[in-house]
């Protein structure tokens, strides 16, 4: 009797034992993590603000009162190379074209500036276009993978590309007494990181992350010729980036 309750309860425990390891999600991509390239596409959503500094021309003249910054948002389409060094550390590229991410300032007229110019309206919005190409170089450190799931973080330099900075364009609206936008540099050098999440699926690896994204010297073409760019010094973008990569 002792034996057969024996036998009874090592089957049912190993009934349940099979039961449980059946239950198990199963494995994705197992050799994902000891491919020694591999590419993905990356869409991005993010929200740019643009750190102003005012110049010392500011509190020589008389038409404005303060300048303000607006943030704005845009889109980023990119693509993904990346390098594997070891089990926990990979490097990797991800340029990427931001679109729409326009900045725009306020400037806001002194009263005695309005007075003598009654057509004028108290606040004037400027905007300043940025279509950016973003070239980043980055470490990413890699946690255990837990079944299907893994966190990694990383961070980098980048550099970046205007592509609407057209100084021809902007000498030409000069030259027509138009005062222009200020002007930006055609390249910066920045810095990235943050943190995501891989998600591996059957037929391909999902990894939402979200990023710190801001540019380390000044964008700004200071023209003491411009009453909208002489009284500023400094222009440096920074974003805020979460984006989704969808790995081979």
């Amino acid at each position: 009797m002792i034996l057969r309750t024996k036998n009874v309860t090592g089957l049912i425990t190993a009934l349940l034992f099979t039961g449980f390891v059946a239950a198990q999600p199963r494995l994705n991509r197992e050799n994902h993590d000891q491919l020694p390239f591999y590419f993905g596409i990356s869409i991005g959503y993010n929200n740019s603000n643009l750190a102003t500094t005012r110049a010392a021309a500011f509190e020589e003249q008389s038409t404005f009162s303060r300048v303000e910054p607006h943030s704005s948002n845009g889109l980023a389409l990119g693509f993904m190379m990346t390098k594997r060094l070891s089990d926990r550390l990979e490097i990797r590229t991800v340029p990427k074209l931001i679109l729409g991410g326009s900045k725009y300032l306020s400037y806001y007229y002194t009263a005695d500036y309005l007075s003598a110019h009654p057509e004028k309206k108290p606040i004037e919005n400027i905007k300043l276009p940025a279509n950016i190409l973003s070239i980043p170089l980055q470490l990413k450190l890699n946690s255990d993978r837990i079944r299907n799931f893994r966190v990694y973080m990383f961070g980098g330099m980048k550099y970046d590309i205007n592509l609407t900075a057209n100084s021809s364009e902007y000498k030409e609206a000069m030259q027509l007494d138009q005062n222009p936008p200020p002007l930006f540099r055609k390249g910066d050098l920045g810095y990235e990181g943050g943190i995501g999440f891989n998600f591996y699926l059957p037929f391909t690896v999902i990894s939402p992350q979200i990023k710190i994204s801001n540019t380390l010297g000044n964008s700004h073409v200071r023209d003491t010729e411009n009453p909208y760019s002489n009284v500023m010094q400094r222009f440096r973008t920074q974003m805020l980036v979460f984006s989704v990569t969808f790995e081979q």
